[in-house]
């Protein structure tokens, strides 16, 4: 019986012992749960930011591309607005040569039947449609020249919206519509990182806040090397009835056997600072066979008709200011860097055991780059196979895309 009650005893003492061990194992499947719980919210966070980051610097260098294409077609429209100056100032010369001509026929038929009096009304038909010509090139010239003066205003504020850094403030909406908690090149949670980290990203972030604003310049005739007046140039040779409107014999030609009769028009042009001009004169003109050849060419009346754009408007401008890409002409790319942080505080874990997140905030670096790509294809031709075209802000080809990371931040 004493025997029965002593394994009893022993049996009772060994049942208690059990229950330390299982207290500690309750105690350790608890911290590796939380452990796994904290390290899954910090995966997602991460992952979470990640994508913000990218999101945030895609969208600040599609913004960056598209205000380098509205600079490029400005500078489109300005050329073309000035061109269309050039043409109707061609064609006011034109006009009055055709009026003068007729006045100078009128002038020799006016005695003779029934033939002075057709010219004579075909002279005062003349006359009111170069009347309306000249009243409307008043009232057009000045206007597209405004119209230009109003495009250039619009390049300083691009220009303006580009130096202020308005970037940053639209990748950090971006990466807002994520996570109101995220930053986007935030100094304050910068500053939170490592110190050899650090460095990095201040010098990165100074050279994007310097190298936007300076990849382009505003340009001038005296300072683009006449760029502007080739290109001006160059769009009135651009189709063969345009350049013998502009700068060829703007009208007819009569070959005789002794003699030759051609109507002669041509349109000169200059560009400067301080404004641009347009000068076009129209005569008729003749020439006759010698000895040795054809004579040289005499203007068949004394009369010579004239127009200019600063007839119509005194301070015609031109193209006298507008923005390319800074430096001389090369392959240049704009790179765009968006540093998403999240405080690690504000990331939603569990704090068992004295387990508690550090102060430093979790990072991502996204890259993005700007550049100009000339599309391929038949409708884009002109350059040629064997050339290419540099980047410039004359053709609005510039794109954006993500680019793999140039810095080893470690973040």
């Amino acid at each position: 019986m004493t025997q029965q009650l002593q394994r009893v005893r022993s049996s009772r003492r060994e049942r208690g012992q059990i229950a330390p061990v299982a207290l500690f194992g309750v105690l350790i499947a608890s911290a590796v749960l939380v452990l796994m719980f904290n390290t899954g919210q910090q995966v997602t966070e991460k992952s979470l930011v990640a994508n913000a980051a990218d999101a945030a610097a895609y969208s600040g260098a599609v913004w960056t591309a598209r205000h380098l294409n509205f600079l490029a077609y400005t500078n489109r429209a300005m050329v073309a607005n000035h061109a269309a100056v050039g043409h109707f100032v061609s064609y006011v010369s034109w006009i009055r040569y055709v009026h003068d001509s007729i006045e100078y026929v009128d002038r020799i038929t006016q005695w003779i039947p029934y033939v002075g009096q057709y010219v004579d009304y075909v002279e005062r038909v003349a006359q009111q449609v170069r009347r309306g010509t000249e009243q409307s090139a008043r009232a057009a010239v000045p206007a597209i020249d405004g119209w230009n003066a109003n495009l250039r205003a619009a390049q300083l504020e691009i220009q303006a919206s580009l130096a202020l850094q308005q970037m940053d403030a639209l990748m950090s909406q971006t990466a807002q519509a994520y996570d109101p908690r995220i930053r986007i090149n935030d100094r304050a949670e910068l500053d939170r990182l490592p110190s050899e980290v650090r460095a990095l990203v201040d010098a990165r972030l100074l050279s994007q806040a310097t190298a936007v604003p300076r990849f382009i310049a505003r340009q001038a005739p005296n300072t683009d090397r006449n760029s502007v007046s080739e290109l001006i140039c160059a769009s009135a040779r651009s189709q063969p009835d345009t350049q013998r409107w502009m700068v060829g014999e703007r009208g007819w030609r009569e070959n005789l056997f002794v003699a030759q009769i051609r109507k002669r028009g041509s349109t000169t042009h200059w560009q400067r600072d301080n404004g641009a001009d347009w000068q076009a004169v129209d005569d008729l003109q003749y020439r006759t066979r010698g000895v040795f050849g054809w004579r040289s060419w005499r203007r068949l009346a004394d009369e010579t008709s004239h127009a200019s754009a600063r007839e119509f408007a005194r301070n015609y401008a031109g193209v006298n200011r507008y923005y390319n890409v800074s430096g001389a002409p090369a392959d240049r790319t704009l790179r765009v860097i968006a540093i998403a942080t999240l405080r690690q505080s504000q990331v939603r874990t569990a704090a068992l055991l004295g387990m508690s997140t550090t102060d430093r905030p979790l990072a991502v670096a996204s890259f993005a780059k700007v550049d100009f790509r000339r599309p391929s294809g038949a409708a884009f031709n002109a350059l040629g196979a064997n050339r290419r075209e540099y980047s410039n802000l004359f053709n609005p080809f510039w794109e954006a895309k993500l680019a793999p990371a140039d810095l080893g931040l470690g973040l």
